[in-house]
């Protein structure tokens, strides 16, 4: 086949080990945008070394369309290049992607999207269902949301589930771990741990965590809580247990990009809670053997929650249900399992899905 142009919205380090081997599989050049999102700066996202490329990517740039409109200039241009016959682009919904397809159409060239796809039809019903018409293919992220979008009327046979990955940095680290004494060092106990990484932002509900700890503390439920990361819910969260008696049981360690270190923080936890959507901290946590809780509603959920089979490799509660996520917490911290058992299935769901070989494994499939 001609090079396969990969253009997509931002180059985040945690899909490093995807892209590069795209980037072995095929004659492949990249282009990705400064920013996930327009005028939102870099989230907190950490980037890929552009330098890990065979070739130095270009740059496209996500821009508004008349001050609303999502766009991706320069894309355009890139269609018309002749030793470029397949695509494969970011699936968001992106207005750029309607010309674009077209001229692809026109010109003979294959285009691929890759994406959260589509739960509902609120918003421009038939538009998506072009979008999706114009595609060779979609490559979505969970297989929930597969199944929906086959209920909505689109193309089972252009729908493929290539699920999500960290970068393998953490493979390695997982296969160096032991039992560590941190937070026996820290706290100066041996009660449970409940874990939480990433971005401190108030889709993830972090209060309702700190609420329940709290609480469950008081009903005679102990447990220690370590909450890593950053973001703009970080002083509200600390303000919530400032000068209270129970400071000591919640650990705020911070932003953390060093693997080594996050390897031992959610190894030695317990259990992992995200109040809100879960996304990839569910994959993250169960690389390292641990459990998941995390809320139910498809249509709001990231579709990493698909890792969180009930019982074996954690809990769904109702979502936005206070009481049912302490029933879920308590139901798993006194359930007994063999901690041995619990991080051999983590191990498994993410082995036999949730990793990059796995999603170069099904492009290589449709992309021949």
């Amino acid at each position: 086949m001609k090079v396969l142009c990969c253009i997509f919205n931002y180059a985040p380090l945690y899909r490093e080990s995807v892209y590069r081997k795209i980037d072995s599989e095929y004659d492949a050049r990249f282009y990705f945008g400064a920013e996930p999102v327009y005028g939102q700066g870099d989230l907190g996202l950490a980037k890929i070394d552009s330098s890990v490329f065979r070739h130095p990517p270009g740059e496209i740039q996500n821009r508004l369309l008349f001050g609303k409109h999502p766009w991706r200039r320069g894309m355009l241009r890139l269609a018309f290049r002749k030793e470029y016959g397949t695509f494969l682009v970011s699936g968001d919904f992106n207005w750029a992607y309607f010309p674009f397809f077209i001229l692809c159409r026109l010109l003979g060239k294959k285009v691929y999207a890759w994406g959260h796809g589509f739960k509902d039809l609120k918003r421009y019903p038939r538009l998506k269902h072009l979008y999706l018409r114009l595609t060779d293919g979609y490559f979505v992220y969970g297989s929930r949301t597969r199944d929906r979008m086959v209920q909505l009327g689109f193309n089972p046979g252009k729908l493929h589930v290539i699920y999500n990955s960290l970068n393998e940095g953490a493979d390695a680290q997982r296969n160096r771990l032991l039992a560590s004494e941190i937070y026996h060092s820290h706290f100066g106990n041996r009660l449970p741990v409940v874990i939480f990484t990433g971005r401190l932002t108030p889709v993830k509900r972090l209060d309702m965590l700190i609420d329940a700890c709290i609480e469950q503390s008081i009903e005679g439920l102990r447990y220690n809580l370590v909450i890593v990361g950053d973001g703009p819910e970080s002083d509200a969260l600390k303000e919530k247990v400032r000068d209270t008696p129970y400071s000591s049981m919640i650990w705020f360690y911070g932003e953390c990009y060093d693997e080594k270190v996050l390897a031992s923080l959610i190894y030695n936890a317990t259990l992992c809670v995200s109040p809100g959507n879960v996304g990839l901290t569910a994959v993250h946590a169960m690389t390292y053997g641990v459990p998941v809780i995390t809320h139910d509603d498809f249509f709001t959920q990231m579709p990493e929650y698909e890792t969180v089979e009930e019982g074996r490799t954690g809990l769904l509660y109702r979502a936005g249900d206070f009481n049912d996520l302490k029933r879920a917490i308590r139901q798993w911290l006194v359930s007994g399992t063999p901690r041995e058992e619990v991080r051999q299935e983590c191990y498994a769901m993410v082995n036999d899905r949730w990793n990059s070989a796995c999603q170069m494994e099904v492009i290589k499939s449709v992309i021949k």
